[in-house]
Formats: structure tokens, sequence, C-alpha cells
């Protein structure tokens, strides 16, 4: 995969987004998760419910 544009707002969320080669074709991806879609990704949620617990 390979960045082929500078960080640009989404139009939908307006976090930043680039456009990035990968070897089936060229895509728009939001720069931290690499997904096309808006939004948190659902694997980030499940990791935020399993915060350690502070110790007694």
């Amino acid at each position: 995969m390979s960045i082929d544009s500078v960080p640009q707002a989404c139009p939908q969320c307006q976090r930043p987004t680039v456009l990035v080669s990968r070897t089936w074709g060229r895509q728009w991806v939001h720069v931290g998760t690499w997904r096309p879609q808006c939004g948190v990704p659902s694997w980030a949620i499940r990791m935020a419910g399993h915060r350690p617990r502070p110790p007694a």
C-alpha cells in the first residue's frame, strides 16, 4: 500500500483521508483506521470496553 495524496477532509465526517494504491486498485481511506468507512471501527469499540481494573 502506498499513499498517493496529501490528507484531505472526508466530505461526510471531516476526518482526514488519503488516496492509497493497493494491488487491486486505488481507494480513499481514513487516516489512522485505513478504512473507507466513516466512524470508529467495531474492534476499537470492543477494545475500549476491556479496560484493566485499577488496583483495589
